[in-house]
């Protein structure tokens, strides 16, 4: 008794039982002329070929006649009558998954349609991760500054040449200073007034009232910038004290934001990562249940091998609609902020920084490009591993029996020798 038809083609005699009644008997390349035949029919279904099925359905003769020839095509063939079919059905299952295989990434985007929310969440925090590092850049260069706030001079030798105000306290040997590389930066309001000394010889504001002021500003000292200068010393380091703990500060919110923004991310993703693997695993078990008997004839869909495609291929679509997108947003907004505070801060330097993009764009490409090939050499393996593996340990009383121990050892052999010389290769 057979099922796989593909087992019984050279035989002499083929009885076709339907319902406990011979329908059909004879050879194969007989049975498989006869228009709307029984054996025709179960012949067709498990060519998994559409067209064959619709012409076993409606008796064509042409169809059963190039049923025939491909038959007898495979017949002369002796012994690789079995691959023949094999063959068929795996060309078949290749070019329906050629069909399908654009797209692969908006179908996967479908099918978590569910955990949009999720989605959502973990978009905004990869945006507010991504923000995370040019925020960190510019607190700790402004930290940085700070502790360089205060910085003791000697005033004298410019007042002349310069037109510095005629006060006491600035005609000391030092004194303590802030200089700012722009003349919006430099605050010195007292009382309501904002002391600042022109080039001209005299205050914008505040007239006789900023000789006593504690501090006042100089705008063209040094020449590209401005200039605090304090009556006391205290004020200074008062106001660097305060700058440092403000930034401080600015530090914790940081870290609390960077829990808050990598959590969502990461737990988002992870979620949305999980359903779509248990997803893409169901409906690839059930597809496979759905396959013709000469599916399995082939000697890469074997037992071994569809449970290694079951259990890493989902996760591969997962790394690349799930974490991964994660951390492409997290890059693009890095790169997105990163490159706004550069040409504010210094835009000859940043175009110079940029020349460089190309080429390392070029390189990552080389490294993608090797990484890649890589992982296809090892999947190969890898499936074949799982293949001989799983069926020696689920038939291991058959191997048992016939003392086969060292041949499926041998075969562990042959796996390291092709790892290893993907490795080195």
């Amino acid at each position: 008794v057979a099922h796989r038809l593909s087992t019984i083609r050279h035989a002499d005699n083929i009885v076709v039982f339907q319902k406990g009644v011979v329908v059909e008997q004879g050879k194969h390349d007989d049975l498989v002329l006869k228009p709307g035949g029984a054996y025709l029919e179960l012949v067709s279904k498990q060519m998994i070929g559409p067209s064959a099925a619709g012409d076993a359905a409606g008796g064509d003769h042409s169809g059963a006649a190039e049923a025939a020839s491909g038959h007898e095509a495979d017949s002369s063939a002796g012994a690789k009558g079995k691959e023949g079919d094999a063959k068929g059905v795996d060309e078949g299952a290749k070019g329906a998954k050629a069909q399908k295989g654009s797209g692969y990434v908006s179908r996967a985007f479908a099918m978590n349609k569910p955990e949009l929310p999720w989605a959502v969440l973990g978009l905004m925090g990869s945006l507010g991760a991504g923000a995370l590092f040019p925020v960190l850049a510019i607190l700790l260069v402004e930290m940085l500054a700070a502790y360089f706030l205060c910085a003791k001079t000697t005033v004298k030798p410019f007042v002349s040449n310069l037109a510095f105000p005629n006060t006491s306290w600035i005609n000391s040997n030092s004194t303590i200073v802030s200089f700012f590389d722009s003349v919006g930066k430099c605050s010195a309001e007292s009382g309501g007034i904002n002391c600042v000394w022109t080039a001209e010889g005299k205050w914008e504001s505040g007239g006789d009232y900023c000789y006593n002021a504690p501090s006042f500003c100089v705008k063209f000292w040094p020449p590209t910038g401005s200039t605090k200068v304090y009556k006391e010393s205290g004020m200074c380091f008062g106001s660097m004290e305060t700058t440092v703990r403000d930034y401080s500060l600015g530090f914790l919110g940081l870290g609390v934001g960077a829990f808050v923004s990598l959590f969502f991310q990461h737990y988002s993703f992870a979620r949305m990562g999980e359903f779509l693997t248990r997803r893409l695993r169901e409906k690839t078990f059930e597809a496979i249940l759905r396959q013709d008997i000469g599916f399995f004839d082939m000697t890469d869909n074997s037992v071994g091998s569809l449970t290694t495609k079951l259990a890493k291929d989902a996760t591969y679509v997962e790394g690349a609609v799930g974490t991964t997108l994660g951390l492409l947003v997290q890059n693009l907004t890095i790169m997105g902020i990163s490159l706004v505070i550069a040409f504010i801060r210094g835009w000859i330097l940043t175009l110079l920084c940029l020349s460089t993009f190309p080429v390392l764009v070029v390189a990552q490409m080389f490294q993608i490009q090797f990484i890649a090939g890589a992982g296809g050499a090892s999947k190969k393996v890898y499936e074949r591993a799982g293949s001989i593996a799983t069926e020696s340990i689920a038939a291991i009383r058959t191997v048992a029996s016939f003392a086969a121990e060292d041949k499926v050892s041998r075969h562990g052999g042959s796996w390291e020798g092709d790892s290893r010389h993907r490795c080195d290769r």
